[in-house]
């Protein structure tokens, strides 16, 4: 008998394991199809037919149906540790629920809502794949900033010479546009996810991070031209937030910061920042900033989400019923419809119940911390805020990049050297040990 001793060796020494190539191929296709789905969704953000967030819906549930099934043979998935990750995916049983107790007002309107839950939580799970090491997500988080650099282009073009075409070729109905989006508040909710990525990255790039910088300025003063009071303040912060980071981390030698390329990007980002908002111009955002009642016409659909709450606590109206239920709550009539209550977490306690509201609060409160230390994603703590004063949620087109967002923060907690084992997989090989001399 011979023993086979066995050696472990790391993939990325063996250039030609079948097992290893399927691993980073299946990866790459994943996050070539998630974030193409991501970029088609935000580009027919404007069309009002049904057939552009279906087909987004549609194949987001394929490619996760298609993953799955090709897993099956065997190999074991790692996806984010703990269990406010998996809450994420409970999220669209809520209106399953409803739709079987017969609680929801409006059965259709609910089955659309947790069709787009649904995608949700599938971009979540694609992007958890798609960002399993540390490698990737600097690769997911350079693609996203491309694409939204690109963006705020297209928006600070469009604002001077589109005449409220998009494209410069499809009537919006509007005076502006914002690249894609009609709605200034989603442009800059868009913005808000983009912007710490090129900021943080401007300060830990060393002295190549003046393309970062540049893209920074950019981003900032197409929020400014937008004019979205929330937006401009949100963004601000963030700005000023980087700052205050990188001024602390700079004195930190743990960090790792580039201290004389660091000390420049302090200085050169807001001066960036500010020498695009004054070529943009800020005066439409200040003139807003004047009105005397920022908050009108919110109040009144706030407290009938309120009502609608106390009404039924545990169960809620329905997921996307608050128009149809809204009338019968209302304190003020509004010659408009009113199709969302411009705050996303009254919104779910209305439509859902208080412990809905609750299963899409947790996973992103949990996130927080781990935003916090990775700068980059700041900008799932600017759309928290912004969901009080607005519904970036149930608009595709900037929840899908925010749930993105989500789970590449859920990956970067797991331990480095897990994200380096998922990165390079351990292959065990069987070495024949040497034959003992015969006796003769």
């Amino acid at each position: 008998m011979l023993a086979l001793p066995v050696i472990t060796i790391r993939a990325n020494s063996v250039g030609d394991n079948p097992a290893v190539d399927v691993h980073r191929r299946s990866t790459l296709i994943v996050a070539v199809c998630l974030f193409a789905l991501l970029i088609f969704c935000t580009c027919t953000v404007f069309i009002k037919d049904a057939w552009a967030i279906q087909s987004f819906q549609i194949v987001v549930f394929a490619v996760v149906a298609g993953y799955l099934l090709w897993g099956v043979r065997g190999r074991k998935e790692y996806l984010a540790h703990g269990w406010t990750p998996w809450l994420v995916y409970l999220i669209p049983l809520w209106g399953v629920l409803q739709i079987l107790l017969r609680t929801t007002a409006s059965t259709f309107e609910t089955r659309k809502a947790l069709l787009l839950w649904g995608a949700l939580a599938g971009v979540f799970f694609l992007c958890q794949i798609a960002g399993r090491s540390r490698a990737d997500r600097r690769d997911c988080l350079s693609a996203f900033l491309i694409f939204a650099t690109v963006m705020a282009v297209l928006c600070l073009t469009q604002l001077f010479t589109s005449e409220g075409r998009i494209l410069w070729m499809f009537p919006s109905g509007y005076p502006d546009v914002y690249a894609t989006f009609q709605s200034y508040n989603s442009y800059a909710q868009f913005v808000e996810i983009a912007l710490p990525i090129a900021l943080w990255r401007a300060l830990r790039e060393g002295w190549r991070s003046w393309w970062y910088a540049l893209a920074g300025g950019i981003l900032y003063a197409s929020v400014i031209g937008s004019a979205s009071r929330a937006g401009t303040a949100l963004c601000t912060a963030e700005l000023v937030g980087m700052i205050v980071i990188g001024l602390v981390r700079l004195r930190d030698p743990e960090t790792g910061l580039p201290t004389r390329s660091t000390t420049a990007m302090l200085l050169a980002v807001p001066v960036l920042a500010a020498g695009f908002t004054l070529a943009v111009g800020w005066e439409r955002v200040w003139l807003r900033f004047q009105q005397n009642d920022p908050y009108l016409v919110r109040r009144e659909f706030i407290v009938a989400a309120a009502d609608m709450a106390k009404q039924r606590p545990l169960i809620g109206s329905g997921l996307g019923t608050f128009p149809e239920v809204y009338q019968r709550y209302a304190i003020k009539d509004f010659p408009f419809y009113a199709n969302h209550t411009h705050n996303d977490w009254a919104e779910f306690a209305a439509d859902g119940g208080i412990p809905f509201m609750l299963l899409v609060l947790i996973p992103f409160a949990f996130a927080v911390p781990s935003a916090i230390r990775n700068p980059w994603g700041m900008g799932l703590i600017s759309i928290m805020c912004h969901a009080c004063v607005d519904f970036p949620f149930p608009r595709a087109a900037v929840s899908g990049w925010l749930f993105a967002m989500l789970a590449l923060l859920y990956m970067a907690r797991m331990p480095d050297g897990e994200s380096r084992r998922l990165a390079n997989p351990v292959v065990t090989v069987e070495v024949p040990a040497a034959e003992p001399p015969s006796a003769s």
